[in-house]
């Protein structure tokens, strides 16, 4: 890199109002790490970076074309860790289920009544639900806890001292911010923390590791990328990169791996606006490893007739929006305030500037909008 990372960190910290980054990445098993606001073996929460945890340690116990005893049939354990089931994510509050070690099975227990809103593989959206089911059925198969599992065959074999499902050594900040521990129930989608030395481990032992080519299969379409078991993918510069990001309480995280250059990127940071200052290290990353950023799309014209087709409102257990037309794109209204867009894509949207500047939303199956990764359904 061009500048010093360190520079580098505090520079996208700054920009965003992050109060502690820590970040890293490794090339050929060189590795570099740097933070602001905090040491960079600080401990942080990651969120949804667990999902590949758990869809390593699901590859290594179970059979990914067998049902899940729990859905239809046609529901299938790739299904889960791709977020191809056709399920809706969420079901309220995994907290009610409390800490003890049948939190887990009490969640799956009501699965079989959470909402179908498409076929298999028929859309891919979003489903935390997916795994926790997939966490239950590696504990069945191991005998043993989720948490016990996962540190058996996939932390301890991986060197990692400072993962677990404890605390951070820090506080979540911004307006996500929450207090209290991680619902037990939850932890199969996102309930690690970790450190920036650690994560770089992982992504080495995945790159190491023969059987991780199996996590990165492409088995669904988020929108601009493809998604695997447990990573995303997209190409920079030519070149497939994988990973995952993770947002919960006032928390953001970001996994990358790029298999071509035996390359890994790690970042943490303890805010809600975090994702943004990762974005930047991200690219700078990319330029140093395939001296390439990612695209940014152009901008397509679209027919009012067409724009006029996608408006209404939409909404989910946990969201609702407001879609209408405007002279050049989509307006978009949600939380209180309204954000312009424009078209990247005939069915697919870029919010312009604010808050939610580069979030993007498309309308994949008829009767319905995805806002970045969740399925909204249209109800007026």
């Amino acid at each position: 890199m061009n500048a010093p990372f360190s520079s580098q960190i505090e520079a996208a910290a700054g920009a965003w109002d992050v109060p502690a980054l820590a970040a890293g990445f490794s090339v050929g098993g060189k590795t570099v790490t740097g933070a602001v606001g905090c040491e960079a073996g600080t401990v942080f929460r990651v969120a949804s970076v667990t999902k590949p945890f758990t869809a390593t340690l699901a590859v290594d116990l179970l059979d990914l074309e067998a049902p899940t005893g729990i859905w239809p049939d046609d529901v299938q354990v790739r299904h889960l860790l791709s977020h191809t089931s056709g399920y809706d994510g969420e079901c309220g509050d995994l907290a009610r289920f409390g800490a003890g070690d049948d939190a887990l099975g009490n969640a799956v227990a009501e699965l079989p009544g959470l909402r179908r809103f498409a076929g298999v593989e028929e859309v891919w959206a979003y489903a935390n639900s997916g795994y926790w089911l997939a966490g239950h059925l590696t504990a069945e198969r191991a005998g043993e806890p989720y948490e016990d599992a996962l540190a058996a065959r996939v932390l301890r074999p991986a060197g990692l001292e400072s993962t677990s499902f404890g605390e951070p050594e820090l506080d979540g900040t911004g307006p996500d911010a929450k207090d209290g521990p991680y619902p037990r129930a939850r932890r199969p989608s996102g309930g690690l923390v970790s450190n920036v030395p650690d994560l770089i481990r992982f992504g080495r032992r995945h790159l190491a590791r023969p059987e991780s080519a199996r996590l990165r299969v492409p088995h669904g379409n988020p929108i601009g990328a493809v998604y695997g078991l447990g990573l995303y993918g997209e190409r920079v510069g030519g070149v497939e990169v994988w990973g995952h990001g993770g947002s919960y309480g006032g928390f953001q995280s970001s996994l990358l791996v790029v298999p071509d250059r035996d390359a890994v990127f790690a970042g943490l940071t303890n805010s809600s606006h975090g994702e943004r200052a990762l974005r930047e290290l991200e690219d700078l990353f990319f330029e140093h490893v395939l001296s390439a950023r990612r695209e940014v799309p152009e901008t397509v014209t679209l027919s009012a007739a067409l724009l006029g087709s996608f408006t209404g409102t939409y909404a989910n257990a946990d969201h609702r929006l407001e879609i209408t037309a405007a002279a050049a794109g989509l307006v978009v209204s949600f939380e209180g305030s309204a954000f312009a867009t424009r078209a990247i894509g005939e069915r697919t949207f870029e919010i312009i500037e604010g808050e939610y500047a580069q979030a993007r939303f498309d309308f994949p199956i008829e009767g319905f909008a995805r806002f970045e990764s969740q399925l909204v359904e249209r109800v007026a």
